[in-house]
């Protein structure tokens, strides 16, 4: 139960919709530029595009072709989650993560790998099907004439990541609840309810699963006063305890650490600030570089037991681990950019066919010391996606996993490499794709008896737009520079997904 109580009918000024209203209304204007035209002109000059066009049809499968040789004791599913429609009834997203979810399964069985991918029937999506026209203002796309949302879940995409746990597959949005999925068939079934007064609040789209299967999570909401919504939920999927924080101002938080004892946010100074003349949800943030980034420190035992920090100016999306020292210092690290360009401007325009730079995000590790001292160790290397061997969250870990740029290289999308780091020993080696192959995340799988961190496979999924064709690859994670064992072609392309898990048979 939540540790102070919110009533049902408080629940709008709860979750924060309320106080939104002006930017989600019915009057919102649509009006100004046709993104779909500009889009379609620009995907015929430019095959990058590909990532960002309109899947071909709701559902997918196909059996995938094999190159090279795959692991005979890799067997399991690997599931990911994206953004896959990007246009319905003549109006264009205008924001990649706007985009309606599709999660896809690729199966791995004797028979080699199968893919299936299904577009989720969210409520949102099947209402406004019925009503064959766009119904909702969304984070940045003003519609004319649309409906006023009830509570965040009438927006619920369902498009960002899932969570494999306690036989339940759930597909998560950050911006509201988690959904329900079927396993053979991923259909979308429900939204889930943690717990009396839990209904319909935020759940992030990254929840820490420590080895033992307790999940840690939290949802944030910025209107009437800015909160973050902790939860802590036992291994058998009951929760075990919710609780509200006041973080004062609060910034953009997608994803978060948790060491052995503590729960660690950094909030960014992409600050909500709402003003009257705001179409959207996105116009109400302002980048607040004098804010610099604050750090929260969470007690885990006590959620009211916290502490501050404060680290120069910055905004990332994702952490690859963090872990505690004999001294009580918390070690973490982050893929951060010096602003929030890649947020507010390049994931904007790209829906209109336009590639923006941002600013990269760089592979940095922080130390946050006991007597509130913080240092910062920037890699100066492109880095996004970071994942780590799942029995290693929260402890002391040696190999970190991320998706990177080729140094010198500047247009265009440009996530091809998957590089391993070794934080011992400070190297790393790096697999190049090539020019005309965009890299995703890649996930790290162990064996079922691993005999060190390392000892398993980094699983990730590409698309080649020349080609016009995705796939995924199965890499050795203690040799990644000698390049994938094997790769699973499938007979479409993909748009680009964003998270994922692999799920053993």
């Amino acid at each position: 139960m939540l540790t102070r109580t919110w009533k049902r009918r408080c629940f709008l000024r709860a979750t924060g919709l309320a106080g939104l209203a002006p930017l989600v209304s019915p009057q919102a204007v649509a009006g100004g530029e046709d993104w779909s035209r500009t889009f379609s002109r620009s995907f015929d000059a430019d095959p990058m595009l590909l990532g960002w066009r309109n899947v071909q049809a709701d559902r997918l499968r196909c059996k995938a072709r094999i190159e090279g040789r795959l692991p005979e004791e890799l067997r399991g599913t690997f599931y990911r989650n994206g953004p896959a429609i990007f246009r319905r009834f003549g109006v264009r997203y205008r924001h990649w993560f706007e985009g309606d979810g599709m999660v896809q399964a690729f199966r791995f069985d004797d028979r080699g790998v199968s893919h299936r991918a299904r577009v989720l029937a969210t409520p949102k999506l099947v209402r406004e099907t019925s009503a064959q026209r766009r119904l909702f203002s969304g984070f940045a796309t003003p519609v004319d004439g649309g409906a006023r949302p009830r509570r965040p879940d009438d927006l619920n995409v369902a498009n960002t990541s899932l969570l494999d746990h306690h036989g339940e597959l759930l597909a998560l949005w950050e911006g509201g609840s988690a959904s329900v999925l079927d396993r053979e068939t991923l259909a979308w079934q429900g939204f889930k309810v943690w717990g009396e007064s839990l209904d319909g609040l935020p759940f992030t789209a990254h929840p820490k699963v420590e080895p033992d299967g307790t999940v840690w999570a939290f949802g944030y909401s910025f209107a009437p006063a800015p909160a973050l919504v902790l939860y802590h939920i036992a291994p058998d999927g009951t929760l075990r305890r919710a609780h509200r924080i006041d973080p004062g101002p609060l910034g953009m938080v997608h994803d978060f650490v948790v060491t052995s004892r503590h729960l660690v946010f950094v909030i960014p100074p992409l600050v909500f600030e709402p003003s009257p003349g705001g179409e959207v949800l996105l116009d109400a943030f302002a980048w607040r570089p004098a804010l610099g980034s604050r750090v929260l420190v969470v007690d885990k035992d006590d959620f009211d037991t916290r502490r501050w920090y404060q680290l120069p100016a910055g905004f990332g999306f994702h952490h690859g681990n963090g872990w505690e020292d004999a001294g009580g210092a918390i070690r973490f690290d982050h893929c951060v950019a010096s602003d929030a360009t890649l947020m507010t401007e390049t994931m904007r325009v790209i829906m209109r066919g336009e590639f923006k730079p941002a600013a990269p995000e760089l592979y940095t590790r922080f130390t946050l010391h006991p007597d509130g001292r913080s240092e910062v160790d920037e890699t100066g290397e492109e880095a996004e996606f970071p994942r780590i061997a799942p029995a290693v969250t929260g402890r002391r870990n040696r190999y970190v996993y991320t998706v990177g740029a080729p140094s010198g290289e500047s247009g265009g999308w440009r996530l091809r490499r998957v590089v391993k780091r070794d934080l011992e020993a400070g190297a790393s080696e790096s697999f190049d794709y090539g020019p005309g192959v965009m890299a995703e995340e890649h996930v790290f799988v162990p064996r079922r008896i691993p005999r060190g961190e390392d000892d398993g496979w980094l699983i990730g999924a590409c698309l080649d737009y020349r080609q016009g064709l995705s796939g995924i690859a199965v890499f050795d994670a203690r040799h990644v520079a000698g390049g994938p064992l094997a790769r699973a072609w499938l007979d479409y392309p993909l748009p680009l997904a964003l998270h994922g898990q692999f799920s053993p048979a």
